[in-house]
């Protein structure tokens, strides 16, 4: 059993906030509520409240049963958490700044949670934030924070009502305490002055702010952060003892994935006389099974997805920043759903198509579209990645496609960009 914790009303966040985390270099917001976008809310008001006076915070979804943080603040899914330690995914490219915190996403449906939670890496990245005096910031379940490999500085229930010590996710949350997790508090709608509390015996607490969010006062000047004044900055980690790696390159780099075209309307409801009319689905989801240094081994690794496993494949030219280098992707399949793409993916283990553990869930929804019929054989022969069927690459963005678009006009071949659609029942 847990002594009462402290509690930390929504409306005093700002004041409770910074004293609590100041020293700590990894933290866990710890959700005992169904309500997971009151949750995900309390959650990102902590780490830009904790950002406050210059102090680099990274805020990572780990709650991977389940995503959510992207939604509380209209993000689109991008790669995140799972494809750095399951595909590796580097880290600075999950990484984004959004509101002065660094986050990293979900990313792509994992089997193994278990793993991820188990896994060494957390236990340098908690060295390296602590190296640097930056903040991690974990959202994660009761059940995932007593997997994790490291033992966090500190833990923050996110329950409107409170925590209740008798319930599962109250028992698990005490065994992080007894394996030496300070409970630090309990964010919660109100203020309850019945409560037991360490802050019991105090005056009573200031009024509280209009907003947790509203503007602070200006910061010391040796604490400024420079975002306004540099398109990059680095926060390097752990230092000699931990590799000396980075974890973000891009500050400011942009999060916001183009939106996807919205699907045609659906038509309307048939007569009960009518047969069922079909509808158009936007087709943005695939899975990424490899990527190679040349096109002709990725064009290959397509024909025999197409042979072996009846599968159309694409492949797809991504230039590396920094210089010449070209990787193709090998794509498999469209879908209308990461659902849908990860129930095909397992398919594919099931099938042997791709080895157990390959597959990374991505959303690619443009494609280009021919304008006339041109033999695959003569586009190979230009140096185009085409396949079998009238596509021709998956792109993540319009502006990754740009590559592409050059080849085609170098070739002289008339294609336009186009959201990949298919008709369902």
């Amino acid at each position: 059993m847990i002594a009462p914790p402290r509690q930390l009303p929504l409306s005093r966040l700002g004041h409770l906030i910074p004293p609590l985390v100041d020293a700590q270099a990894l933290v866990a917001l710890v959700p005992t509520t169904a309500d997971l976008p009151w949750a995900a809310k309390a959650a990102w008001d902590i780490a830009r409240i904790a950002g406050r006076g210059g102090r680099r915070v990274a805020l990572v979804d780990l709650w991977v049963e389940e995503p959510t943080l992207h939604q509380a603040v209209g993000l689109t899914p991008s790669d995140g958490i799972v494809d750095a330690f399951e595909y590796g995914v580097s880290l600075s490219k999950a990484a984004h700044e959004l509101d002065g915190v660094f986050f990293i996403g979900a990313g792509s449906y994992t089997a193994s949670a278990g793993d991820l939670y188990a896994h060494p890496r957390w236990r340098k990245l908690q060295a390296g934030f602590r190296a640097e005096g930056a903040l991690l910031l974990l959202f994660v379940s009761a059940v995932g924070l007593a997997k994790l490999s490291a033992v966090a500085d500190g833990v923050i229930v996110l329950a409107p009502e409170g925590l209740d010590p008798a319930s599962a996710a109250g028992t698990d949350v005490a065994a992080a305490v007894e394996r030496g997790t300070p409970l630090l508090g309990v964010a919660r709608d109100r203020w309850m002055p019945g409560a037991a509390s360490s802050t019991s015996a105090r005056p009573a607490p200031p009024p509280p702010l209009p907003s947790e969010l509203s503007p602070p006062p200006p910061p010391p000047p040796p604490r400024r952060r420079r975002g306004t004044r540099a398109a990059a900055v680095t926060l390097v980690l752990a230092g000699a003892a931990v590799g000396s790696w980075a974890l973000f390159a891009t500050a400011r780099e942009a999060f916001w994935a183009p939106a996807a075209e919205p699907a045609p309307a659906p038509p309307p409801r048939p007569v009960a006389a009518a047969a069922p009319r079909a509808r158009a689905d936007t087709l943005a989801w695939t899975i990424r099974l490899a990527a190679y240094g040349t096109i002709d081994k990725a064009l290959a690794h397509a024909d025999r997805l197409a042979d072996e496993a009846g599968l159309v494949a694409l492949v797809t030219p991504v230039p590396q920043s920094g210089g010449g280098t070209v990787w193709y992707r090998v794509l498999a399949g469209s879908y209308p759903t990461r659902q849908a793409a990860a129930a095909a993916r397992e398919a594919l283990w099931r099938r042997g198509a791709a080895p157990r553990g390959i597959g990374d869930l991505l959303r690619a929804p443009y494609s280009f579209a021919l304008a006339a019929a041109v033999s695959m054989d003569t586009l190979r022969a230009r140096g185009l990645p085409a396949v079998r069927g009238p596509l021709l690459g998956a792109f993540e963005t319009p502006e990754q496609a740009a590559f592409t678009e050059a080849a085609l006009t170098r070739a002289g071949v008339r294609a336009t960009l186009l959201p990949r659609v298919g008709t369902t029942p």
